[in-house]
């Protein structure tokens, strides 16, 4: 045959090949967007009825859900489409397409049906106690689900959204979003699962030290644990075995309870060890649950397996989940006014400390009364909860060192991680109060995190602008528990503030109101740390800032963390515009 001809034969069969073949992956580009779009709507449907009781509603939008996510990764989860990712230009948008829908059907296929199953009613007691063995027997569920969570997380490890065309953009942020936060969660709840029965108190009692902050006086973690309660679980059983205020243990010490990092003393003052109400100053919640331990054992003698930090802030959330409730003293506790009765209006009401303890105490018991009894809705209960550890004002430490272990880099163990990732360098700006009254109830403060990458390395400024509240009024108004003028006159307050910057930076400079100051700076957690204190009398404000300066280590992306107070702290994270 004429090789002319051969060729040309050739060349048509290429070209009949690629016609094919682009013809294939228009068609199932059509399908997977199609499908896709169609899925958003029933994502945010499912949402809402994960927050209702309407189950059946709530299967049937899972399995809509999964007919489009099944039909969008079989129109674009071919051969032929993964051929056509090899192509120049047009292979990142079809690998990020792909890769969507097969993390959007994990999602759809084996984690949402398992979350569907579960009964909400496992998450609340039922006269106290909550159904070990069910909740147990959840192990292979949740394993199943983390694994499809995985399976969806490393589809979309590789995925740049901005590599998929516009129309698609959106949706896919919607669909991938729910990956991205759901498989976290789902990794450390089966991490989890194998310890919890034991938790429960399945195979004896379990003590869990409940700390309550107060943050009316602030802390680094929150507020002074002024009020402790001992719980205990056996068999799933809850309930408080003892219950002891901050006066109840030998404060005032000469030494530490425990001994303390010299770089902590540094920072923090060993009054941190000398006194139970200093236990929470630093952002180490493992250090504050060892010294927590550490001075209930030596006053009580009970044993300790792990420690629990809440503030009043927490319970006004779990009061929706609950509904009002009525202390024995008459008082009634909403989730509108909780905060405010607790945290201001109980001083005025009884000036007496013995009786504030009694109202503290009462509190907490009707509280705990309304949860271990089952009277609440667990929905709302878990949103409440979520809500809360999202905040950081919830803290848990184990001193079993495998359940520890599965709680490490969460939340739940304190504000800052461990050390930075490869994902995300987290800066800290940690408050504690020099007052030692509850004056920290009328501050208000934001945060502001500046990241410059327009040099070589990159630099952190994190600016915080600090606000006293009080009028004149309002101060001579105060009982002296709360403004009792100990270190400074009345209504100025004293603040002691510490500035962590990103895992492996360093300590550049620190202003106040603009001018340049020297500072104590330290090492802590891994971190470098700042110290400044700052004095506002009556509507005074006063702005300060603290530099870090980080290396090639640090993430792209930067986050801000802080100490929870008693009013929202607003806060920003911006990167500085280079050229």
């Amino acid at each position: 045959m004429n090789p002319t001809k051969v060729a040309w034969i050739a060349l048509a069969a290429v070209v009949a090949v690629l016609v094919a073949l682009a013809a294939a992956v228009a068609i199932g580009a059509f399908i997977a967007q199609k499908e896709l779009r169609a899925a958003v709507p029933i994502v945010s449907q499912i949402q809402d009825e994960f927050g209702s009781d309407d189950r059946a509603s709530l299967a049937a939008s899972v399995q809509e859900l999964q007919g489009h996510a099944a039909a969008a990764r079989g129109a674009a989860d071919t051969p032929l489409w993964w051929i056509a990712e090899q192509a120049p230009f047009i292979g990142p948008t079809l690998h990020a397409i792909r890769e969507s829908t097969v993390a959007v059907d994990e999602l759809a296929q084996g984690v949402l049906p398992t979350l569907a199953d579960v009964d909400p009613a496992l998450l609340r007691p039922a006269g106290g106690v909550f159904d070990v063995a069910a909740i147990g027997a959840l192990a292979g569920p949740i394993s199943t689900a983390a694994a499809a969570g995985e399976n969806a997380a490393d589809a979309l490890s590789g995925v740049d959204l901005a590599d998929t065309p516009g129309v698609l953009r959106a949706p896919l942020a919607q669909l991938t979003g729910g990956v991205k936060e759901l498989q976290p969660a789902l990794s450390r709840a089966n991490d989890l699962m194998p310890y919890l029965p034991s938790m429960m108190g399945q195979d004896g009692p379990k003590n869990y030290l409940l700390l309550v902050q107060n943050n009316a006086e602030a802390r680094g973690l929150g507020g002074i644990p002024a009020s402790v309660v001992m719980l205990r679980l056996e068999g799933g059983k809850m309930e408080i075995v003892q219950q002891a205020a901050s006066g109840d243990f030998t404060n005032k010490r000469a030494t530490p309870i425990i001994p303390l990092d010299p770089e902590v003393v540094k920072l923090y003052d060993d009054k941190i060890g000398r006194w139970s109400q200093d236990a929470t100053s630093t952002p180490d919640f493992a250090l504050a649950a060892d010294l927590s331990k550490a001075f209930w054992t030596e006053t009580f003698g009970t044993p300790v397996d792990g420690v629990i930090a809440i503030d009043p802030v927490v319970l006004s959330y779990v009061l929706k989940a609950t509904g009002p409730i009525t202390l024995a003293t008459g008082d009634k506790l909403t989730s509108s006014d909780a905060v405010q009765v607790l945290l201001s209006d109980v001083y005025a009401r009884y000036p007496r400390n013995a009786d504030q303890d009694k109202f503290f105490a009462s509190a907490a018991v009707e509280i705990f009364d309304a949860v271990s009894s089952g009277d609440f809705k667990p929905v709302p209960f878990v949103n409440a909860v979520v809500q809360a550890v999202d905040e950081n004002r919830v803290y848990f430490h184990s001193f079993d060192s495998g359940v520890e272990s599965a709680f490490d880099g969460s939340r739940l163990s304190g504000p800052l991680p461990t050390s930075d990732g490869a994902d995300e360098a987290t800066v800290g700006v940690f408050v504690n109060d020099l007052t030692e009254g509850k004056l920290s109830f009328y501050t208000w403060m934001s945060a502001d995190l500046v990241v410059d990458r327009c040099a070589g390395v990159p630099t952190y400024t994190t600016t915080v602008t600090f606000v006293n509240a009080l009028d004149q009024a309002t101060s001579d108004g105060l009982v002296s528990y709360v403004n009792g003028g100990r270190h400074y006159p009345k209504g100025v307050i004293g603040t002691d503030l510490q500035f962590y910057g990103p895992s492996g930076a360093r300590f550049v400079g620190a202003t106040i109101d603009g001018t340049d100051v020297a500072i104590t700076t330290g090492e802590h957690l891994g971190r470098p740390v700042g110290r400044m204190w700052v004095v506002n009398g009556l509507q005074e404000a006063h702005t300060m800032t603290m530099t870090f300066e980080g290396g090639p280590q640090n993430a792209d992306e930067a986050a801000l963390v802080h100490t929870p107070m008693v009013n929202p702290v607003r806060t920003s994270v911006t990167e500085k515009a280079c050229g």
